[in-house]
């Protein structure tokens, strides 16, 4: 039977160049690997100009980086349909001039991946890079391989791909054409194109139904250590949670999640995720499976959530993103600070994690913001400008400060509506004024917000988010009866201060800083570098250690006996296992900023409260 499925799948993909001459027709031999590098080929669509712009984007949608990705563009011919010659000007690294253009037949280049690639002046963010191994995988970051014509971005895009015996081609795209040897996969145009990434390898896929959507989990991990059953259940819970945040129906029909668990070092030094329409693509650790949950669950809370904004809300500089000559809307607070609270409140509504635990993570963002950002700086300025030397500096606040911006809404709009707005009936309000296909101008959102909620409202925006003036904090965290306390001073006892890290050839907890050790740690006569082997007997690893850990902090009375067992080097780079022992006491600690409950708060108070965390 797969004869004739191969003989009509090259029938179908032979017609539509034959028929199809307005589209881009791309060929790409994934089984044709050479020095790292994958050939590929472009049938333009016909041209009436002579001459014509062929683009490599400067810089892609949610990176907020210029990468150049035409740096790793080599070998580019142009042939010519009467034998003849195509003049080619190489105008930057990211644009070339071909003329004249109605002759021209083919397009061939050459594409390196950026994961492993000499070219160290600007590393690639490896979620938005390419990786090339010959019969092991391909990251077909769509915007790394394939260019586009000025102009001419809204056409189909036709990818054919040969491939190895038994490759999937794992993405959030639905119009594919599956075949033993070859794949077809058509785009509407350039920007759904760049905006749909493509994990290349042998299958390991799971996929979930949450509600109307279907889920891939899709994952390759080198060494086996993971698999996406493992991860799709991980995210199971979340990804309920967020159905349920989003009033019960996800705004997608196909959603995937393409994770890559590396087993090396990454060139940037860094793991995290890029988020797509359809789609997010992560690159992680391979790590044991107790020790990823927590951090895909994290992780994949932030990026899931863009199935909101700015895919259904966005504004125009999103919407007809400049792919070559980028230009940033004002609004990072809606589309990454908005987002990466829902990721949290949506968590805490649905019981995945307790109240303090959220209290704690938004208090570290507030820390975070005032000690590492410019806390008077207009967060809309900053949007706008971004990609300047000095404002790409404040870029990551939109983690921080933003998703307390977010906050700080839902907890104003949930007091002035006496529990019956927030932040998650604003975006679907305004998913519903806007949309996937329009836009919104910049100047229009604030009044817009206004018109679908209180003036009260605009003014906060106007002051804190457009201005220059701090959150007020204190005054909000009040409207849902809850104080902000700056500072206070308490005594608990401690694990002792300690900065721990973790040595990955040994696979142990290691003391990387003894700066702040306090007097219950210093009866253990610590040292930097001991290596944690064991807790009053519990052996202690990274999978283990928060268990260990609360359950020791949960019991601990004073007095109580501590033996900590560590791995201390030795000469010749051998170490020494030494026990090392205390008793429990009580330290002084300063805590900053601490939320507690007011006492004696009033109804509006309690309504408002119940309402922001989900509590029944």
């Amino acid at each position: 039977m797969q004869k004739p499925l191969v003989i009509s799948f090259l029938f179908y993909f032979v017609s539509l160049f034959c028929l199809a001459d307005k589209d881009y027709h791309y060929h790409i031999n994934l089984n044709n690997v050479s020095d790292d590098k994958l050939t590929i080929e472009l049938i333009p669509p016909d041209f009436t100009e002579n001459e014509v712009i062929f683009n490599f984007p400067d810089m892609v949608p949610g990176t907020y980086e210029v990468y150049n990705f035409g740096r790793f563009i080599s070998n580019l011919q142009v042939s010519a349909k009467n034998g003849g010659l195509i003049k080619i000007e190489k105008v930057n690294d990211d644009t070339y001039k071909f003329s004249p253009a109605q002759q021209i037949s083919k397009i061939t280049y050459q594409v390196e991946d950026s994961w492993d690639t000499k070219l160290k002046d600007k590393i690639v963010f490896e979620p938005a890079g390419t990786n090339i191994e010959k019969d092991k995988n391909f990251v077909i970051n769509t915007h790394g391989f394939f260019g586009y014509f000025k102009g001419m971005t809204n056409r189909n895009f036709l990818l054919e791909f040969e491939k190895p015996i038994g490759f999937y081609p794992s993405t959030g795209l639905d119009n594919i054409k599956i075949g033993t040897a070859q794949d077809v996969i058509s785009v509407f145009d350039y920007h759904a194109l760049v905006d749909s990434p493509i994990l290349y390898c042998i299958p390991d896929t799971t996929t979930i139904l949450v509600g109307n959507t279907e889920v891939l989990v899709s994952v390759y991990s080198p060494n086996k250590t993971l698999n996406s059953k493992y991860c799709a259940n991980s995210l199971k819970a979340l990804l309920f949670a967020q159905r349920d945040y989003l009033d019960g129906k996800l705004p997608v029909d196909k959603y995937a999640f393409l994770l890559y668990f590396f087993d090396k070092p990454t060139l940037s030094g860094s793991s995290g995720a890029l988020e797509h329409s359809y789609s997010s693509f992560y690159t992680l650790p391979e790590m044991d499976t107790a020790a990823i949950a927590q951090t895909l669950m994290d992780v994949s809370a932030h990026e899931f959530f863009h199935i909101v904004t700015p895919l259904n809300i966005h504004a125009e500089e999103i919407g007809n993103f400049n792919f070559n000559e980028p230009k940033m809307s004002e609004h990072l607070w809606l589309y990454e600070g908005l987002t990466e609270y829902a990721a949290h409140h949506a968590q805490v509504k649905a019981g995945l994690i307790g109240y303090d635990a959220f209290f704690q993570r938004m208090m570290e963002k507030y820390n975070n913001s005032l000690q590492s950002y410019n806390d008077t700086a207009s967060f809309t300025y900053m949007s706008k400008n971004v990609l300047t030397d000095h404002y790409h500096k404040q870029y990551n606040n939109v983690y921080e400060k933003g998703a307390l911006i977010g906050m700080c809404l839902d907890m104003m709009l949930r007091s002035y509506s006496n529990g019956k707005y927030g932040t998650q009936d604003l975006m679907k309000d305004l998913a519903k004024d806007y949309g996937k296909n329009k836009s919104f101008k910049d100047a229009d959102l604030f009044p817009e917000i206004e018109k679908l909620t209180f003036p009260e409202i605009r003014k906060f925006l106007d002051d804190c988010v457009g201005g220059h003036k701090p959150l007020p904090m204190v005054d909000v965290f009040k409207m849902v009866g809850l104080d902000l306390i700056k500072q206070r001073e308490t005594e608990t006892v401690t694990l002792g201060g300690m900065g721990i890290g973790y040595n990955d050839s040994t696979k142990r907890l290691v003391i990387i800083d003894m700066g702040s050790v306090d007097n219950f740690g210093k009866q253990f006569k610590y040292k930097i570098g001991d290596e944690l082997y064991s807790f009053n007997n519990r052996l202690l690893t990274v999978e283990n250690a928060q268990e260990v850990i609360v359950d020791f902090l949960g019991k601990a009375k004073v007095k109580d006996k501590l033996q900590v067992e560590v791995y201390r080097k030795a000469k010749k780079g051998k170490f020494n296992l030494k026990k090392l022992k205390g008793k429990i006491i009580k330290v002084k600690v300063i805590e900053e900023n601490v939320i507690d409950i007011i006492k004696d708060p009033t109804d509006k108070q309690i309504i408002a409260r119940r309402a922001w965390l989900g509590i029944k």
